[in-house]
C-alpha cells in the first residue's frame, strides 16, 4: 500500500540512533514490508537513506515564541498562530503530496485537523497516532479553574486527542492515555482505537557487542543511571535529591544521567548547588548499545517523572537486572510493587526512595530477590519490538480493507 505519514515530530529524539526508537521502527515497518511511504515533517535535514521505501518531503518549521519577556497571553496567542498556520501547511502538503495514498497517517498531534480535513474532502482513510499523553491531569482536575487553564494551556493536545479517527493508536506507557480518550471524546473505547504497549529490543546481553559510554566510576562504587530526555516533567531534580540521600550513607556512590535536553543546563546547576559534580557524571545522548552497557553497569536506576515512569527505559533497565526506584503515578504500580519489583513511594515523598534504598543496599537477599521477581513481571508483561509492530501492520491493514 501507499502510505504518507505527516508529523512535527523528529524521528529520533536526541539524533539519528539515539532517543527513542518509536518513530523510526514505524516507519521502518511499513518500508521493510515493501509499501510505498511518503513522509511530510518539519524536521531539517533528516537522513533515512537506508530506508529505500521512504520519500521525505520537507515542511515549514515553524518556530515558537519562547522568550520570558513576552508576556504569557502574547507566547499563548502566538502558539493558536502557528497551530492554525500548521494544519494550513498540512492541508496543502496532503493535496500535492497524498492525493495517491491509501492511508495518511498523522504521527502525534500537530496536523491532526488537517489530516481530517484532507480526509473528508477525498474519502481517504486515516489513522492517528500518539505516543502516549500529557493530559493525564486533565481527567482529574478538580476546580473550574484548572480545567480551563488546562485547556487553555494544552489546547493543542486537546484538539488531536479529541479528533474521532477510523483507527486511533494510543501507546499504554503508564499516562493513561486509554482514560484521556474516553474522556476527551465521551464516549468508550471500541474497535477504533488500538491501545498498545511499546516493544523492548531484542538484545543479547551476553555478546561482546555492547559499545562502552565514558566511566567516570571507581571499580568499587555503587553505580546509579537515569536515560530520558532532559525535560521538566522527567523531573531529574528530584533524582538527584533521591541520589544525595543515598551518598550520605555510601559516600562511594556515582550517578550517570544519560540524555539531553531543555533542563540540561538547569540540572547541572543543581548538581553543583549540592556539591555533588565529582558523583553525577552527564553522559548526553547514548547509542542503544552504550546505554545497556550503562545499565548492565548500573545496580540502581532512579525514575522520577511526574506522569508515568512506564518508559522504555524503565523496561531496559529491568531487562538489564538493574533495581528500579521510582514514583507510584500513572500506571507505574503495574510493574513496580514496592519491596517486591523495585523500589516504589508515594509521589510526594519521592526523597523517601532514597532512605528506602539505603535500607536495600544492606540487604543483599533481598535484592536478589527483587530482580528475580521484576524479570519475571517483566517477562510476562512485555513484547518485542517486531510483535508490537506486527500488531499494528495487521490493523493498519484492516483498515485499509474495510469497505
Amino acid at each position: 500500500m501507499h502510505i504518507c505519514f505527516i508529523t512535527n515530530l523528529s524521528v529520533w529524539s536526541l539524533g539519528k540512533g539515539k532517543g527513542a526508537p518509536s518513530f523510526y521502527n514505524t516507519l521502518q515497518l511499513y518500508n521493510n514490508r515493501g509499501d510505498t511511504v511518503t513522509l511530510l515533517t518539519t524536521e531539517n535535514g533528516l537522513d533515512l537513506s537506508e530506508l529505500d521505501n521512504v520519500q521525505i518531503v520537507y515542511l515549514a518549521h515553524r518556530k515558537l515564541l519562547q522568550s520570558r519577556l513576552l508576556g504569557g497571553l502574547v507566547r499563548l496567542l502566538h502558539k493558536y498562530f502557528l497551530y492554525i498556520r500548521y494544519q494550513i501547511d498540512g492541508v496543502r502538503a496532503l493535496n500535492k503530496h497524498a492525493s495517491e495514498a491509501d492511508i495518511i497517517y498523522a504521527y502525534e498531534i500537530g496536523f491532526v485537523p488537517a489530516v481530517k480535513i484532507f480526509c473528508q474532502q477525498n474519502k481517504k482513510k486515516w489513522v492517528s497516532r500518539f505516543q502516549g499523553t500529557i493530559l493525564t491531569d486533565l481527567v482529574q482536575a478538580s476546580g473550574l479553574m484548572r480545567k480551563v487553564r488546562l485547556y487553555c494551556q494544552f489546547f493543542d493536545h486537546i484538539a488531536a486527542l479529541k479528533t474521532l479517527s477510523p483507527l486511533t493508536i494510543m501507546t499504554d506507557d503508564g499516562t493513561r492515555g486509554d482514560q484521556v480518550l474516553k474522556f476527551l471524546r465521551r464516549t468508550s473505547l471500541h474497535a477504533r482505537v488500538d491501545f498498545f504497549k511499546n516493544g523492548v529490543d531484542s538484545l543479547d546481553l551476553n555478546v561482546g557487542d555492547l559499545e562502552s559510554y565514558e566511566q567516570a566510576h571507581n571499580t568499587n562504587d555503587i553505580v546509579f543511571s537515569s536515560v530520558s530526555r532532559v525535560q521538566r516533567w522527567k523531573r531529574l531534580d528530584r533524582s538527584v535529591e533521591i541520589f544525595e540521600v543515598f551518598t550520605r550513607t555510601y559516600p562511594k556512590s556515582h550517578y550517570y544521567i544519560a540524555g539531553e535536553g531543555p533542563e540540561l543546563e538547569n540540572i547541572k546547576e543543581l548538581v553543583v548547588s549540592k556539591k555533588l559534580e565529582d558523583k553525577i557524571t552527564f553522559l548526553g545522548s547514548l547509542k542503544k548499545s552504550q546505554i545497556y552497557q550503562l545499565l548492565m553497569d548500573s545496580k540502581y536506576f532512579l525514575s522520577s517523572y511526574e506522569l508515568s515512569n512506564l518508559g522504555n527505559p524503565l523496561y531496559e533497565a529491568i531487562c538489564c537486572s538493574t533495581i528500579v526506584a521510582t514514583l507510584d503515578n500513572g500506571s507505574t504500580s503495574e510493574m513496580i510493587e514496592d519491596q517486591v519489583t523495585g523500589v516504589l513511594s508515594r509521589e510526594g515523598e519521592y526523597i523517601i526512595n532514597g532512605e528506602k534504598l539505603v535500607t536495600l543496599e544492606s540487604n543483599q537477599a533481598l535484592q536478589q530477590a527483587i530482580n528475580a521477581q521484576a524479570q519475571r513481571t517483566f517477562s510476562r508483561a512485555m513484547v518485542s519490538w517486531d510483535q508490537r509492530m506486527d500488531k499494528e501492520y495487521l490493523s493498519l491493514m484492516m483498515l485499509r480493507n474495510e469497505p
